[in-house]
This record gives structure tokens, C-alpha cells and sequence, in this order.
């Protein structure tokens, strides 16, 4: 069964979701309570930063570490079914497809350090596609946070249905049309996943690679299949750390040195959106975006915060140093420039300038993310997952989201972990909404110029070609590379904010199957 900080726990609630949801266990600041917050500021890290900048961690509750951190799969481990705790069900009756026979299946794998007194479970939601599952490739897309949940994305735009304030309907822009989806609660500790908590991302990616592993086992038609990972935000930490362990652990298969029952998987590409994969980019070009490229502050909110850019600055060469890159000197860095979004933005969102909205009242910007809780909160959602009764889902787990920050996992240059990957020709799009102030898109394609790969001398000369023509741009695509997609390519979408798939179903739909089919966007 699940631990205590897992089962309504104040450790396990998500109030301390941007926007919060104030509770006095979680937050017992005041202002904060006074924020009265119900949505969610699902995969958005920078305002719960800001929280956390205003109040500090120890204003937070944590519990103690309820067990010891999860640890790679044992070498005398064999992947095979009989070997760790599985339950599957069926699940297309609350989220159907308007192709009959097509069918959805979840549930719980174990991962290595399982046991019945001692659980670590991974949930997931696999959806078939609807044309040839057999052989279509395989999507899986995961959350950011650091903890928030992977099952938002399907029910959002990605999965056979999505969500309205009166349940699920069929989604006419599905990437499950011609793709298998696979949405993962990751890490252990998030939605409905339950168990030991780590705290980095590549204790994390470990995690990844078990259950992938034993996913293949019982769904094993799939495991010859093109293999895609797909996130965005904080999901720009996750995804390199998973890609490349991935792609470590098939080089040990291909030399005999693989775990015991592995197999080979068929890592072709990685789709990233509005990525927080490097602390010196994302901070430093972000009162750019919002004092030079818009208004989102204004002239005295700029010239208030522009002095402390330097500092900050100096602060994450010091914590990103490997001679002086500790828990502390991360921390320090990351509390410290996230005073960037601490301004008065006068009601702007923060995910999508285009959107006024007053504290308490987000849900009128973003009803889906409160339609999403009751439904993944409901006994009967539940029942037909096969989530245990006494596990309760929350979009952003407190506990996961803290010892992220403690541990200051966001302050490492995770983005050069692409540079082996591009070289090894797994290929590579970031595509990311304008409108985002949170991750804001210089600051990517500024990380992306510093990636030393084949591609970069390519990637850097690339003019930026509006797409899908001139005539009727959607935005503008640079691509580095020989045909189709590209290896290395960076999309904008000049209409959309943070939440690229809610805000343009449609184009992200076209997108997608560019990108996975290689065919050219222009």
C-alpha cells in the first residue's frame, strides 16, 4: 500500500501548486493562504519557485524521508513477467475513441526496489492508436513540476479524449490517431505512482528505463516500434536524463554488458516544449522577454529587478562550477534569481501574456485544469484505472516538487546532455509557444545555439522560415539537418503560451506528425 505522505497527507496535497491552493498544513504563510488558489500551475516551475523564493522551504511542511532512494535495477535481476507486480485494466470506457475497437490500458508496474511492505509503483496510461497500434510508434510523454503529473497531458489534447467541465469527449486533434500514447505518473511519488521519492533527475531516469523495460515485457508487439519521448517545461530536465540513459543502456546491450533480459529501445527522437533546460538561459534572457519584447512589467518593475541580473548571473556560474556546484550553492542561485518573477505583472498570466487573470480566480483562464482534478480525484476514475481507494491523486506532489529543489536539480546545464544523442543521430525538436512568459522562447533558442553537435554550425546559420507557408504562417521553423524534420530543429508557435497543446491542438497535432514521419514543416 502506499506510504502516509502519499494518502491525503499534507505531503502529498497539491497546494502548493501554481497557482496554490492554500492550506494551512502546506504553506503556512499567510499571503499565500490568502491566495486561495485552486488551479493548477501544471507543469510551470517559475511561480512555485516564486513561492518558494518568498517563503523559503522551511516554511513548508516536509516529511522525512520515508525510505532510502531508489536504485538502478539490480544486475541479477531478469525481465520477464513472473519477476515483479504488474496489474493492468482496461480503461477506453472514460476515455473513448471514436474508433471502435480501439482500446486504452492502465495501471501499476513495480519497479526494482518493490516489495509489498515497501511499494514502488509506477502508474501509467497506455492508448492504442487508432491506425495499425501493432507497428505505429510509441509516444511517451511524461509531466514537468518537478512533480506533477504525466496524465494531464493526455486528457489535454494528446489521447483519444479531452476534457470539458462535464467529463471526456473524443478529441478531433488526437496524436493518438497515428501514434501509440503512453502517459507515465513520473517520477515514483507523482499522481497516482506511489512509493520511495528520489530527488534528481538521474536517480529518476532510472526509474524510467525499469519500467520501460517491463512495459515492453507485457506489452512486447510494441517493443520493435519507433520510440518517442515527448515533454515540455520541467520536462526539459526529464527527457535528457531519460534519453540518455536509454541510449547508455543500449550501447551496454550492444556490447554484452546489458542488464540480464534488456532489450534494445528504438529511441528515435525526443519533442520538447517550452524546455527549462539550462538555469543560465532561462533566467537571463527572461527580463528581456518581459521588459524589452512585451510589457509585462513595467518601466519601474524593470528597472527595479535589471540590477540583480548580474548577481544572479554570477550565482549560477558558481553553482553550476563543478568545484563549487553543491545542494547549498543551488539553493542559493535558485532562490536568489527567482526574485525575476517576483514583479507585478498588473494581472498578466504568467504562462500566456495574452491572458488577464486576478489571484483566485485562474480557473477562469484555465478551467480545464480544475475539470482535470475532479476527474482524476473521482472514486469512479479510479475504479475503472484500478487505482487503489486509498491513493489520491494530485496534480503536483509537494514532497517530489521539494526535494527537487533542495537537492537544486534544476541547476545543472541539462541541455549538453543532448550533445552525444545528436551525434549518435537520435534527433531532437524543441517547439514552443510565444505567448509564454514562465520558459520564455529566447532563451531556449539561446541554449540551443550553445549545443555542440554535427548539427551546430547548421543549426546556427538556419534562417527562421515561417511554417506551414508564408502565406499562413503559425509561426517560424529553423532546422539543421539533411531533409525531412531535421535532426536539430527549433519551432515557434506564434499564438500559443506556455501549454502549446491546449493552446494549439490542431498545429501541435501537425507538428507531431511531421516530426515522428520526418516530412519537411514547410
Amino acid at each position: 500500500m502506499p506510504s502516509a505522505a502519499l494518502k491525503g497527507s499534507p505531503e502529498g496535497n497539491d497546494a502548493f501548486l501554481l497557482p496554490v491552493a492554500s492550506q494551512e498544513r502546506n504553506v503556512r504563510a499567510t499571503s499565500a493562504r490568502r491566495r486561495g488558489l485552486r488551479i493548477l500551475g501544471a507543469f510551470t516551475l517559475v511561480l512555485i519557485l516564486s513561492l518558494v523564493h518568498r517563503y523559503g522551504p522551511s516554511r513548508v511542511n516536509i516529511a522525512p524521508r520515508t525510505a532510502a532512494l531508489a536504485t538502478k535495477t539490480q544486475q541479477g535481476s531478469i525481465y520477464d513477467a513472473s519477476s515483479f507486480y504488474h496489474s493492468i485494466s482496461r480503461a477506453e470506457s472514460i476515455c473513448p475513441s471514436i474508433v471502435p475497437g480501439t482500446h486504452s490500458h492502465a495501471g501499476y508496474i513495480g519497479l526494482s526496489n518493490d516489495t509489498e511492505e515497501t511499494p514502488q509503483r509506477s502508474f501509467f496510461w497506455y492508448f492504442e492508436a487508432e491506425e495499425d497500434a501493432e507497428n505505429a510508434p510509441v509516444i511517451l510523454t511524461i509531466g514537468g513540476g518537478p512533480g506533477t503529473s504525466g496524465l494531464a497531458n493526455p486528457v489535454l489534447g494528446l489521447s483519444h479524449c479531452k476534457m470539458t467541465e462535464n467529463g471526456t469527449v473524443p478529441n478531433p486533434n488526437r496524436w493518438t490517431e497515428k501514434f501509440n500514447l503512453l502517459a507515465l505518473d513520473y517520477p515514483v511519488g507523482v499522481g497516482y505512482s506511489y512509493g520511495p521519492i528520489v530527488n534528481n533527475s538521474r536517480e529518476a531516469a532510472y526509474e524510467a528505463y525499469d519500467f520501460l523495460q517491463k512495459f515492453f515485457v507485457l506489452f512486447p508487439h510494441l517493443a520493435k516500434n519507433q520510440f518517442v519521448i515527448s515533454s515540455g517545461s520541467y520536462g526539459g530536465i526529464w527527457v535528457p536524463h531519460i534519453a540518455t540513459v536509454i541510449h547508455e543502456q543500449n550501447k551496454a546491450i550492444a556490447r554484452g554488458e546489458g542488464r540480464p533480459g534488456a532489450i534494445t529501445i528504438n529511441l528515435k527522437s525526443l519533442a520538447l516544449s517550452n524546455p527549462a533546460s539550462s538555469p543560465k538561459a532561462w533566467y537571463g534572457w527572461a527580463l528581456h522577454y518581459m521588459c524589452e519584447l512585451h510589457n509585462v512589467y513595467n518601466s519601474t518593475t524593470c528597472a527595479s529587478l535589471y540590477p540583480l541580473l548580474p548577481e544572479c548571473l554570477d550565482r549560477l556560474d558558481y553553482a553550476l562550477d563543478e568545484l563549487t556546484s553543491t545542494a547549498k550553492s543551488r539553493n542559493d542561485a535558485l532562490m536568489f534569481c527567482s526574485s525575476m518573477f517576483d514583479g507585478d505583472m498588473h494581472g498578466l498570466v504568467l504562462q500566456d501574456i495574452r491572458k488577464t487573470c486576478k489571484e483566485g480566480d485562474m480557473g477562469i483562464c484555465y478551467p480545464e485544469f480544475l475539470w482535470m482534478n475532479d476527474f482524476f480525484r473521482s472514486n469512479q476514475t479510479k475504479a475503472v484505472l484500478g487505482v487503489p481507494h486509498d491513493v489520491e491523486w494530485f496534480s503536483v506532489n509537494v514532497e517530489v516538487f521539494m526535494r527537487f529543489v533542495e537537492y537544486g536539480d534544476h541547476i545543472f546545464n541539462h541541455f549538453r546532455l543532448y550533445e552525444p544523442l545528436l551525434t549518435d543521430g537520435i534527433r531532437i525538436l524543441h517547439n514552443v509557444g510565444m505567448q509564454d512568459a514562465s520558459v520564455a522562447w529566447p532563451g531556449t533558442l539561446s541554449f540551443l545555439k550553445l549545443i555542440q553537435s554535427p548539427f551546430s554550425a547548421e543549426f546556427r546559420a538556419a534562417e527562421d522560415v515561417p511554417w506551414p507557408s508564408a502565406q499562413s504562417p503559425a509561426g517560424t521553423v529553423r532546422v539543421a539537418g539533411s531533409g525531412g524534420a531535421g535532426n536539430f530543429t527549433f519551432l515557434t508557435y506564434a499564438e500559443a503560451g506556455h501549454f502549446v497543446s491546449l493552446d494549439q491542438p490542431a498545429l501541435t497535432k501537425f507538428v507531431i506528425e511531421r516530426w515522428i514521419e520526418n516530412k519537411p514543416f514547410v
